[in-house]
C-alpha cells in the first residue's frame, strides 16, 4: 500500500508563487523516492508544517486568495438567488426584525425593563444577539435586508479564512488550501449566509475559539490562559446569536484531556468556562430580573425536545405534536385555555415550556433505548449535506458574471453527501491510523458536541452548520491523500 507522502512526514513540499494580473498559485510537490512502497506503520502525520514553513507573505497571499474566492462565490450566489433566501423561515425572521425595531425605539436598556415591550415573553424564543445586530445595521441603512445579507456574506467569508488557518495550524499548506477552497465553494455555507437568520454568524466565534485552543498548545502559561479565556468568551458570543452552543465550553474540557497533560488541564479549563460564563451571565441575569426565573439564554428547550421526539415517532403512538401549531393547539385543549393557541410563550410561557420539558423527559424515561436510537439516527443525519435551492443562471450573454456562473454551478453540484461523506471518513481514518489523536480531537470535538447534545432535540441543518467546516478539513485530508497516491502511482509507472 502506498501512503500519501504528506501523511508520512517525508514530503519535500515547496511552493512557488507566480503572480501577475489576478495571480496564479502553482504548487510543486516533490515526492521522496523512499516513500514508494513504504508500509503504513512507518508513516506519521506531519503536524503544523504550513505554519512552520510558509513565510508571512505566503500566508497572507493564501488568506487573501481564500477570502476573496469565498466572497466572490457568495456574491454570485446572492445575485442568482433572486431574494429567495429572504423567504426562509419568514415568521422567525419577522420576530427578529420586530425585536430589532423595539431595541431601536427603546434602547438596549429596555431589555432589563420588565414593563417594556422589549421584554415580551413572545420574543424569548431566541437570544437577543441577532436583533441587536439588526438594530445597529438598520440604524445606519434604514431597514435594508441587502445590507444585512452583505454583512453576513462578508463574515461568512471570514469563517472560511478561520477554518483555513486552523487547517494550516495542523497540516501542510496544500491540505489547508483544499479545506479553504471546499468551504469557499460549498453552497450550504453560501445559502445560509443569505438568509435573515443568525446561523451562519453563530459559527464564526466557535471556529475562532477552536483556532485559539489549537494555537494555545504552543504558548506559555500566561498566553495560554488568555487564549482559553478569549475562546470561552467567543463561545459565549455565539450563544447570544443561537443557544445551541450553551454547553460547548464545558464540553471542550474533554478536548483538554487529550491535548493537555494531567497537571496542565484545570487552569485552562477554568479559563475557558469562565470566559463563556462571563459573556452569557448578562443574559441569565436579565432573564432573572425581568421574568423572575432561571433561564440561561432563551426559552424553547421543551418545545424542541417534544417536537424532536415526535420527528421519529412516525406512527404517532406517543401522542406528541410535530409542529408548533399542533403544540399550542393541544395545550389550549388540554389546559382549557383558548388563549394558549395564539402563542408559544404567552401567556405562561415559562411554565408551559417547563411542562413540555417534563413531558419529554417522561417519554425518554419510559423509552430509553428507543430514544437512544433516535439520537443515533439524528446524529447520523447531521453528516448529510443540505440540498440548497441555489440556482445560478446567467444574467445575459454580455454579462461578465456569465464567465463564472456556469463553472460555479457545476462545482457546487458536487457538494453532495455521496461524495463528501466517504472523503470525511477516509480523512478521519488516516488520522486515527497514524495515531494523531490530538489533531483528530481538535477537528471532531465540535461535531461530537452536536452529535451528543443537539441529537436529543428537533434539528434542522442550519442548527448544526458549524460542524461541516470541521468535516470539510477531514475531507481535505482524504482528497489530498487520494491525490498523493495517484501521483505516486503515476511517478512509479514512469
Amino acid at each position: 500500500m502506498v501512503i500519501p507522502p504528506v501523511l508520512s512526514g517525508k514530503t519535500n513540499d515547496r511552493m512557488s508563487l507566480n503572480h501577475g494580473g489576478f495571480g496564479i498559485i502553482r504548487w510543486q510537490m516533490k515526492l521522496s523516492e523512499r516513500s514508494y512502497g513504504e508500509t503504513p506503520e512507518s508513516c506519521r502525520v506531519s503536524e503544523g508544517t504550513a505554519v512552520k514553513t510558509l513565510t508571512v507573505r505566503h500566508r497572507l497571499l493564501i488568506v487573501a486568495l481564500i477570502f476573496f474566492t469565498a466572497l466572490g462565490v457568495r456574491l454570485l450566489n446572492w445575485q442568482g438567488a433572486d431574494n429567495e433566501a429572504l423567504t426562509v423561515q419568514t415568521s422567525v425572521a419577522l420576530n427578529y426584525k420586530h425585536l430589532a425595531g423595539l431595541l431601536r425605539a427603546n434602547g438596549l436598556r429596555s431589555l432589563y425593563d420588565a414593563s417594556s415591550a422589549t421584554s415580551n415573553p413572545d420574543l424569548m424564543g431566541h437570544p437577543p444577539g441577532y436583533p441587536i445586530l439588526l438594530s445597529l445595521v438598520y440604524r445606519s441603512v434604514a431597514d435594508s435586508d441587502t445590507a444585512i445579507q452583505l454583512l453576513q456574506i462578508t463574515l461568512d467569508s471570514l469563517s472560511v479564512v478561520i477554518i483555513l488557518l486552523l487547517a494550516l495550524e495542523l497540516f501542510p499548506a496544500a491540505i489547508g488550501i483544499i479545506a479553504g477552497m471546499l468551504a469557499a465553494f460549498a453552497p450550504q455555507f453560501s445559502w445560509n449566509s443569505l438568509t435573515l437568520l443568525p446561523d451562519s454568524l453563530a459559527a464564526l466565534p466557535v471556529l475562532l475559539a477552536v483556532l485559539l485552543i489549537a494555537r494555545s498548545r504552543h504558548q506559555n502559561n500566561r498566553s495560554e490562559l488568555l487564549s482559553m479565556f478569549i475562546a470561552g468568551s467567543l463561545i459565549g458570543v455565539s450563544c447570544w446569536l443561537r443557544a445551541n452552543a450553551l454547553l460547548l465550553a464545558p464540553f471542550l474540557i474533554l478536548l483538554l484531556l487529550v491535548i493537555r497533560k494531567r497537571a496542565a488541564r484545570w487552569r485552562p479549563a477554568l479559563a475557558l468556562v469562565g470566559g463563556a460564563f462571563l459573556i452569557i451571565a448578562p443574559l441569565t441575569i436579565r432573564n432573572a430580573m425581568v421574568f423572575g426565573s432561571f433561564i440561561p439564554v432563551s426559552l424553547g428547550a421543551g418545545q424542541t425536545l417534544l417536537e424532536g421526539i415526535a420527528d421519529y415517532n412516525s406512527d404517532g403512538s406517543l401522542g406528541l405534536p410535530q409542529t408548533d401549531l399542533e403544540l399550542i393547539r393541544a395545550e389550549a385543549e388540554t389546559f382549557h385555555r383558548p388563549e394558549y393557541a395564539n402563542s408559544l410563550f404567552s401567556p405562561d410561557g415559562i411554565e408551559r415550556d417547563r411542562a413540555r420539558l417534563a413531558r419529554g423527559v417522561a417519554v425518554i424515561r419510559a423509552h430509553p433505548f428507543w430514544f437512544f436510537g433516535v439520537m443515533v439516527r439524528r446524529a447520523a443525519s447531521m453528516l448529510k449535506l443540505e440540498r440548497t435551492p441555489l440556482r445560478l443562471q446567467p444574467t445575459s450573454a454580455a454579462s461578465w458574471p456569465r464567465l463564472f456562473q456556469w463553472p460555479l454551478r457545476f462545482v457546487q453540484k458536487l457538494f453532495i453527501t455521496a461524495i463528501f461523506l466517504p472523503l470525511t471518513l477516509l480523512g478521519a481514518y488516516l488520522l486515527g491510523y497514524q495515531r494523531q489523536f490530538q489533531t483528530l480531537a481538535l477537528l471532531l470535538v465540535v461535531p461530537f458536541y452536536y452529535f451528543c447534545m443537539q441529537s436529543a432535540l428537533h434539528t434542522e441543518y442550519r442548527y448544526v452548520l458549524v460542524i461541516h467546516y470541521f468535516l470539510f478539513v477531514l475531507a481535505a485530508v482524504g482528497l489530498y491523500s487520494i491525490g498523493c497516491k495517484i501521483t505516486a502511482a503515476w511517478k512509479a509507472a514512469r
